[in-house]
């Protein structure tokens, strides 16, 4: 037997369709941890920005009311959300999205992260110690409400991903340059904060999610359901092959690292068309095969990189002030990038209010893409036959 992972449809996002499809998830989450009555729990939702009504960059604020309501007539004893957004603070964004009083009336609190300290991770993290924010620690269980939305970076965000907002806002950016144009070392990064905070409540809002250009400015897609777990990589493990990345770095370092448990699907599992994935890069390594200056040419060939639409840029400067390693500079109100010393973190991309950033792919790119799938195929068909 595996590890729960379960799914309820939801139509949209009105409560007679989303309150029984969370009512369902959490009746089964929260026996897992003896019940909500008495307990005190941590929301912490995907709050990149607030820009419109309906922004599927965050977690449906009907989501977040529904579940902090459900903890609540379940008899918690304390019910806080604690997030710390990339441009703006948690309040604002509860309140542009017209939850905050609501919230309120139910006792609910709304904070930023603000306590934060360099602590030991779990023993089977990569890294040894993180600076994170420790208000986690207060509580019987965070309750990790995740969006379901493409990223440039790490291909697709689900629960693991989502728990990269309680590293403070500057360390974030050093994180990304330490990283650099590592995605499996970024990927491990997010594993630790997962081992480390142990989220025993995991939703993932796939109602609505967003494709494309994520994970601020893609396009909204309906998919219709929630799915949650007690573990963060039970959930991803069976959402990023569902919604169309079953090769996203987080997925290929937890196999790596032995950490993809098995799962048993329970409720109503949806079928469903994979979400249109951000243009990246593809995954082969040419320093393995070539000469390093031949390797070289063909790298910046093949490599996506961020590229600017000047009819939707409004000369606002913020990817500059998010570039972490600052090559990003503003001329005549437009971005110019230092390809050279760009390391694709996509923070330009994903901070962009107007979504005028995206992320480019050349014609040789595609064909490599393409190349390195039937490559993958036929070594899937001859160690098929190898076994045989």
């Amino acid at each position: 037997m595996g590890i729960p992972v379960y799914f309820a449809a939801a139509a949209d996002y009105r409560d007679e369709n989303l309150l029984p499809a969370l009512d369902a998830i959490l009746s089964q989450l929260a026996g897992g941890i003896g019940g909500a009555a008495g307990k005190k729990f941590m929301l912490k939702p995907n709050l990149l920005s607030y820009r419109k009504a309906e922004d599927v960059a965050c977690t449906h604020p009907r989501v977040i009311v529904g579940c902090a309501r459900w903890m609540v007539e379940h008899g918690a004893a304390r019910v806080s959300l604690i997030e710390n957004p990339g441009t703006q603070d948690a309040p604002s964004i509860i309140k542009a999205m017209g939850i905050y009083d609501e919230l309120a009336t139910l006792g609910v609190t709304v904070a930023n992260c603000a306590h934060y300290e360099m602590i030991d991770l779990a023993p089977e993290a990569k890294c040894r110690r993180m600076e994170l924010a420790t208000e986690f620690r207060d509580f019987d269980a965070v309750v990790n409400l995740a969006k379901a939305k493409t990223h440039a970076m790490m291909t697709i965000t689900l629960s693991v991903k989502n728990l990269f907002g309680l590293i403070r806002g500057s360390e974030r950016l050093a994180w990304h340059l330490a990283a650099g144009k590592s995605y499996p070392r970024f990927a491990d990064m997010l594993i630790d904060i997962a081992l480390t905070v142990k989220p025993r409540i995991n939703i993932v809002d796939a109602v609505e999610c967003m494709e494309g250009n994520g994970p601020g400015s893609g396009d909204p897609t309906h998919r219709g359901f929630l799915a949650g777990a007690e573990s963060p990589f039970a959930l991803d493990a069976v959402l990023a092959p569902l919604l169309g990345a079953p090769e996203c770095p987080q997925l290929c370092e937890m196999r790596e690292r032995g950490l993809l448990p098995e799962t048993e699907l329970c409720g109503e599992f949806p079928e469903c068309p994979p979400l249109r994935l951000p243009e990246r890069e593809n995954a082969l390594d040419l320093s393995r095969y070539l000469p390093r200056l031949i390797a070289r040419g063909l790298h910046r060939a093949l490599v996506s990189h961020p590229e600017v639409n000047a009819r939707r840029c409004i000369g606002c400067g913020l990817c500059a002030r998010v570039c972490p390693p600052q090559t990003l500079k503003i001329s005549d109100k437009l971005p110019h990038f230092d390809l050279k010393s760009c390391i694709r973190c996509y923070c330009c991309q994903e901070h962009c209010p107007q979504g005028a950033i995206v992320v480019h792919r050349t014609l040789a790119m595609k064909i490599s893409g393409r190349l390195e799938r039937v490559l993958r195929r036929l070594a899937g068909w001859f160690n098929r036959r190898r076994r045989k």
